[in-house]
């Protein structure tokens, strides 16, 4: 059962209770990202993000890894392009200190110089990581390159040179104006009661006067163009993209379906004709990235250096053969098919499930039921499904990023004229 509760500040409160688990999952959202920064202080939010495990007036970070596995919890943050989220889970005996722990990091953390000092570098050590691990790295650069000046292609880690401008100043006012003054979305989901989440929730935040989130950067433009960053690798890495749809989208469901089909699984095109026929490629997929008002569809390929030819041709001649109307209906329900699998798999931990709940409250501004999706998915059809593909595989719309020991003359002249 999925109750909400807004407070008379605003402040929303929403929970699944799910009797037949042992566990609870428990959130703090709060639409800040990557997204909310300017250049000169990209990866603020992630920074932020490390900084509330490293100390609070009653707690030091020692203290807080110490408590939460003392009752064999688990604590963590992510952040993303437009929210980040501060979660626990535990089992539901111990909510009253996953709870207690959440709120301390949200409210009191202290942003202690010294443990700035040490995290900084734990940052720029995991920039490095990144940009040494290429299959990672190549999305980053091609954000950058589809959404140039846009803050949707930065990256959500920063750059090595915006980590070292940081300060405790700095950081303090990004997290009192986009976290602590923008209303939050508390969550939960598994084994309790709406009650034992609402009344601690009232009693932190209750007093609080936070204002709703508002965004002043407008969509990005996309920028179809061919990007090589030439680097001494033993595969040669590439994303080939396009201009998506919004999460909120009206085709959202035929875009899914579109994903999947095209290069989102094991039985999917490119994942059989360039892997299991040809043997191009060990790692090859499509996936999707939406957002509020804007989005994208990719495809990702590790490949040889005497093999990228090739594997482009395979991709543009798929993307062709969709627009042509290769689609056949066998195929359209096996994509339909696994879709509704993986969600319902998804339901099976309460963690997933608490994400479900906060993303459809950002997104939506209400819960999307499972039904409602798996009705959206059935509904897609074959013509549906090539339409879409002749709108976003037209000839000049499709965007290039290659990383690895090629150069710009090793890409055909012309190739991206689907």
């Amino acid at each position: 059962m999925i109750t909400k509760t807004t407070l008379k500040n605003g402040i929303q409160v929403i929970t699944e209770e799910i009797p037949n688990v042992h566990s609870v999952s428990i959130g703090i959202w709060v639409e800040a990202g990557s997204r909310d920064e300017n250049r000169e202080e990209n990866g603020i939010s992630h920074f932020i993000e490390h900084m509330l495990f490293k100390g609070t007036k009653r707690r030091s970070a020692r203290q807080i890894a110490k408590e939460i596995d003392s009752v064999g919890g688990v604590l963590n943050a992510f952040t993303s392009k437009e929210f980040s989220s501060f979660y626990a889970k535990v089992l539901s005996e111990h909510l009253p200190v996953a709870l207690d722990l959440l709120f301390d990091l949200y409210l009191n953390s202290t942003f202690s110089s010294e443990e700035l000092e040490k995290e900084r570098q734990v940052i720029v050590q995991e920039i490095s990581m990144v940009e040494d691990t290429p299959d990672e790295y190549i999305h980053d650069l091609f954000s950058a390159s589809f959404w140039p000046r846009h803050p949707l292609g930065f990256p959500i880690l920063g750059r090595q040179e915006t980590i070292g401008q940081m300060n405790r100043a700095r950081l303090k006012e990004f997290f009192v104006h986009n976290y602590l003054e923008v209303k939050p979305i508390i969550v939960a989901a598994g084994k309790l009661k709406h009650e034992d989440l609402l009344h601690p929730v009232e009693k932190m935040l209750g007093k609080i006067r936070p204002r709703p989130k508002r965004r002043l950067n407008r969509p990005p433009r996309s920028h179809p163009q061919v990007y090589v960053k030439n680097r001494q690798l033993e595969q040669v890495h590439l994303v080939l993209g396009t201009q998506g749809f919004s999460a909120t989208h009206p085709k959202r469901y035929v875009f899914s379906v579109l994903n999947t089909i095209f290069g989102g699984g094991m039985s999917s095109r490119l994942f059989q004709e360039i892997r299991e026929d040809r043997g191009l490629a060990y790692s090859v997929y499509s996936f999707l990235s939406s957002f509020k008002d804007s989005g994208m569809l990719g495809v990702y390929v590790g490949t040889g250096e005497n093999t990228l030819s090739a594997v482009l041709k395979i991709i543009l001649r798929e993307m062709k053969k969709l627009t042509e109307g290769s689609l056949k209906p066998k195929e359209l329900r096996s994509a339909k098919e696994q879709l509704k699998g993986n969600l319902l798999l998804s339901l099976e931990s309460t963690d997933s499930r608490m994400g479900r709940l906060a993303k459809s409250q950002i997104y939506f501004d209400r819960f999307i039921p499972t039904e409602e999706i798996i009705a959206g998915i059935e509904q897609v059809t074959v013509d549906e499904v090539v339409f879409l593909t002749r709108q976003l595989f037209q000839p000049g719309s499709l965007s290039l990023t290659v990383l690895g020991p090629v150069t710009e003359k090793d890409i055909p002249r012309g190739l991206l004229a689907v």
